[in-house]
């Protein structure tokens, strides 16, 4: 049996917390409203997560509303119909139909795809 003391753990490696600048992980809306706050003078924490709110609705309502939606150098959503077609039940195997339905696609710009391809900012 191996004895553990509580200066063994205290001494142990730790793994390094990432920044709060850039996480490591997803990127949520409270990462870049701190972002969006700290690069910008006068726009408190509390304003910026209503812009990204006010952004994001807007784009759903566009969306939703069959309307295409460009954002300059970052790409761009529209919606798509796929028509009903014959599938399979994965559990069972059993023959079922797939119902029509909407779809949001994105296609990124040149510069996004670019930048990512790069990692570095567009």
């Amino acid at each position: 049996m191996i004895e553990i003391d509580s200066s063994t753990l205290r001494d142990a490696p730790q793994k390094p917390r990432p920044s709060r600048d850039r996480p490591s992980g997803a990127v949520t809306k409270a990462n870049i409203a701190r972002a969006i706050s700290a690069r910008t003078p006068g726009v408190s924490l509390k304003n910026a997560t209503s812009l990204i709110d006010a952004v994001i609705e807007e784009i759903v309502l566009a969306l939703a509303s069959d309307q295409s939606l460009r954002l300059h150098d970052f790409g761009s959503f529209s919606v798509r119909v796929k028509g009903e077609r014959p599938g399979r039940n994965p559990r069972n195997g059993v023959a079922a139909v797939v119902n029509a339905r909407r779809v949001v696609l994105f296609r990124a710009s040149f510069k996004l795809k670019a930048a990512v391809a790069n990692g570095s900012r567009a």
